[in-house]
């Protein structure tokens, strides 16, 4: 179990953001780390992240962690809130791009 934070607190969490390789790489060459409990997070829902495919299943981007991980500590509300903008920036950023289906520069379907 987290140890709660003194009174007044927020709960402070140290998340290493880089693919699945870069993270454990970070990870095993900071000793420092040692020292902290390190939680693991059960996602029982499928990855939403999209913008690049995940080498495993199980694999979740920073954001959907960070929900979780908010979740975790009893900030719902701000796990909402960061749930809606990472909707929000998924859903425009691959709106941006070409070889998106929805993207806003996608050229139209041709019919054959």
């Amino acid at each position: 179990m987290i140890a709660a934070p003194k009174a007044g607190k927020p709960p402070l969490f140290i998340m290493l953001d880089g693919t699945w390789t870069e993270a454990r790489k970070m990870f095993r060459k900071s000793p420092w780390l040692d020292n902290f409990p390190v939680i693991s997070v059960d996602l029982s829902r499928v990855s939403a992240y999209g913008l690049r495919e995940a080498h495993a299943d199980g694999q979740y981007c920073t954001a959907e962690v960070a929900m979780a991980l908010l979740d975790l500590a009893g900030d719902t509300d701000a796990a909402h809130a960061l749930g809606e903008h990472f909707t929000r920036f998924r859903t425009r950023y691959l709106a941006g791009k070409t070889q998106h289906k929805g993207s806003i520069t996608a050229q139209p379907e041709e019919s054959v």
